[in-house]
């Protein structure tokens, strides 16, 4: 996913915190292939998983939060997750 594709799913129409957007998202590349193995990028369920994880991240930017004890990941960010890891075989195609 490119950064503009990932800013429009973020609704992020300025460019103050593309530096910041771009670490956040070879970080989620990197958690995801560390969670499922090699995947084709270009898999619609990976770009999801990515843009999602990105957004969490961008939007929980703080060490601490203040009134509950964590920022939990969605659960639909789990769930493709494991969709990846079991339905698609793998390989290195990135």
């Amino acid at each position: 996913m490119n950064l503009p594709e990932l800013k429009q799913y973020l609704h992020i129409d300025y460019d103050e915190d593309d530096l910041m957007l771009q670490s956040f998202q070879g970080v989620a590349q990197e958690y995801i292939k560390n969670s499922v193995g090699a995947i084709d990028i270009e898999n619609q369920l990976y770009k999801l998983a990515e843009s999602l994880l990105v957004g969490h991240w961008y939007e929980n930017r703080e060490v601490t939060r203040i009134g509950n004890n964590s920022y939990d990941l969605p659960y639909s960010f789990e769930s493709i997750i494991y969709q990846l890891k079991y339905c698609y075989p793998v390989g290195d195609t990135t």
